[in-house]
């Protein structure tokens, strides 16, 4: 009896574990607001990493930035580009990207955290408010954003439901794919309901610590490499 009960009982975990709804989201990449021209790019590439030298601006939306290229995302440096337009309706965004690329003495976090889905035009309906923006540089696109407009203590958090990749960069160091994104949060944050849904569907992990920092593993870690960025960059990444 005892060893029938074990194998109803394994059945029925597979069984549920195979019936589990898949997440319909998953993470893209991320970004990280940096002082003008990415200066601290450098970081990245004496960690062995090579930073696309192309220049990608954001048309309506005052910003710029470059790339950390992997098969399966991106680490995207950002800052706020004085010769780039900004439409009326981003002005008000443009000032939270100067406040995240002042991280160091704001308090802001200077991450974004981007969510695709899995499969092209599966969008979940999320349980809390969300909302949308439209800048000439999407081509007709939108991005929907999880976050309130009214958070100032957050990373942002966001959908990208027309999210591309382009061929990746062969890193020195060996790199390919990010396999996991740990967002550390300083003393007194208390994660809100777009950062918990994408710690819940598995995208991220949330921990605490001093100050806010992305703890990136890169290949599942394989090679047992640590890298740390700071304090240029507040990245910690395994590889």
């Amino acid at each position: 009896m005892r060893k029938i009960s074990i194998i109803v009982f394994v059945a029925f975990v597979l069984t549920s574990c195979a019936s589990a709804p898949r997440p319909k989201l998953r993470f893209d990449h991320m970004f990280l607001l940096v002082k003008p021209g990415a200066p601290e790019r450098v970081a990245f590439e004496k960690a062995g990493f090579t930073v696309d030298p192309r220049v990608s601006k954001h048309d309506g939306q005052g910003t710029a930035s470059v790339s950390v290229e992997f098969d399966d995302g991106y680490i995207e440096l950002m800052w706020v580009e004085p010769t780039v337009d900004v439409v009326p309706a981003a002005q008000r965004a443009v000032e939270k990207f100067r406040q995240r690329a002042a991280w160091r003495t704001s308090g802001w976090s200077p991450f974004g955290i981007n969510l695709s889905p899995l499969v092209p035009g599966d969008i979940p309906v999320f349980p809390f408010p969300t909302w949308d923006i439209q800048m000439p540089w999407m081509e007709g696109g939108k991005i929907t954003i999880l976050t309130t407009r009214e958070d100032t203590t957050s990373p942002s958090v966001s959908l990208h439901p027309n999210a591309t990749h382009q061929a990746a960069d062969r890193h020195p160091n060996g790199t390919k794919r990010i396999t996991h994104m740990r967002i550390v949060a300083p003393p007194g944050y208390h994660p809100v309901p777009a950062m918990l849904y994408a710690r819940d569907i598995g995208a991220i992990e949330l921990g605490a610590g001093d100050a806010w920092l992305a703890e990136v593993t890169l290949d599942y870690g394989r090679q047992k490499e640590t890298r740390d960025l700071r304090p240029d960059l507040p990245i910690l990444i395994h590889y």
